[in-house]
């Protein structure tokens, strides 16, 4: 099919989460949300969807805390250096030339690699993860539960996590990294007895510890009897060394690492065996960069959050998938169809393109026009 991109329609959002959510650096229950719709001159609408955080409470920069202009602001940048390489062109086109206006991990340029996605599949007349390469019978992705729950009272988390297993999940995440090692514990007794003996658990720190108090602390939680499945993001991004010494000094996997966005960083951690399994973004053009890094050492992926579960697709696609995060978040809302659990496992669409296509009356809804302020320390990566 000749297609050729005609038009577009951008929207600036505020996500709701539809509980407060954070670890121990942040919390926050909202997401500042750009959809971009590129339309062909076929009838296909290609959805792109890139977000940031800007209010809540932050202590320590990330790369995805960052104030989104203006939705004004962001149309006079778009028409101005974005809309010349899109109109009138093939999105296949498009997306194989790769241009440095789509490069990097900005909301817009993720929102547009997401769209051209969406269309060229849909060209193809294939679900997205089909047109990365999956057959069509391998559309299930096991998941796990992730509470994003240090600001959750006791009641909150037990309520949470209970609910996660009633649906069938086998897996849990819990957060850790508070300055007090009691209230860690606590969290994480209370979390084991609501899920049960048989339901892994694993603990996420954001990187709150040195490696003498991720040492400290995992043998702690050890000698107090939790069975802990892995640590994510124990330490700093910056800290390749602590990494491969507490890789090779505890008896659980390390896994890491969200803040970390330039692929030959983390493509040396690894090398150096500081991961036991990585950690990937839910832009598709991350994890198929991340899939070739896994492959070449040998190492599992674990996907992150994304919104409206996007990354099922990349998941059911990619080899050497371990699991994909769910957080039962509202922005599950906002699709039309959105993405099906069953019994602990993450089902990919079945129609054309990522099949995430937003409800426009939502979009209206939660239309957030204005700028929107940072309200904690900014993105060390702008």
């Amino acid at each position: 099919m000749k297609v050729t991109i005609i038009s577009y329609d951008l929207w600036k959002v505020k996500v709701p989460t539809g509980r407060t959510i954070g670890d121990c650096t942040c919390h926050y229950d909202e997401l500042d949300l750009l959809v971009v719709s590129l339309k062909t001159d076929q009838g296909l609408d290609g959805w792109g969807f890139g977000e940031t955080v800007s209010s809540g409470v932050f202590t320590k920069p990330a790369p995805w805390i960052t104030p989104m202009p203006s939705l004004a602001q962001i149309r006079r940048d778009f028409d101005k250096d974005i809309w010349p390489a899109l109109q009138g062109k093939n999105p296949f086109q498009v997306k194989l030339h790769r241009p440095a206006l789509f490069s990097g991990h900005s909301f817009t340029s993720v929102a547009l690699r997401i769209a051209l996605w969406d269309l060229m599949a849909q060209v193809a007349e294939l679900p997205l993860y089909q047109f990365l390469g999956a057959r069509a019978d391998h559309n299930r992705v096991r998941a796990y539960a992730s509470g994003l729950d240090l600001p959750l009272s006791e009641e909150e988390a037990i309520g949470l996590f209970k609910s996660f297993v009633h649906r069938g999940f086998t897996a849990v995440k819990v957060k850790v990294g508070h300055p007090d090692v009691q209230r860690d514990l606590r969290r994480l007794q209370i979390v084991r007895e609501a899920v049960g003996e048989q339901v892994e658990m694993a603990i996420d720190a954001n990187e709150a510890w040195t490696y003498e108090e991720a040492l400290e602390r995992i043998r702690f939680f050890q000698k107090e009897g939790l069975r802990v499945a892995y640590v994510e993001d124990p330490l700093p991004r910056t800290d390749i060394d602590g990494f491969v010494r507490l890789n090779s000094a505890i008896d659980l996997d390390v896994v890491g690492h969200d803040y970390i966005v330039d692929l030959q960083e983390l493509r040396h951690f690894v090398e150096q065996k500081a991961f036991s399994r990585l950690r990937v973004m839910a832009d598709p053009d991350h994890a198929l960069a991340c899939a070739d890094i896994a492959t070449e050492f040998g190492v599992p992926l674990v996907f992150g959050n994304s919104m409206f579960e996007l990354s099922v697709h990349a998941a059911a696609a990619l080899p050497r998938v371990d699991r994909l995060e769910f957080s039962d978040l509202a922005w599950n809302l906002f699709p039309r169809s959105p993405v099906r659990f069953e019994d602990g496992y993450a089902i990919a669409p079945s129609q054309p393109g990522h099949g995430l296509a937003p409800h426009l009356e939502m979009l209206e809804r939660y239309s957030y026009p204005e700028a929107s302020v940072a309200s904690g320390p900014p993105s060390s990566h702008g």
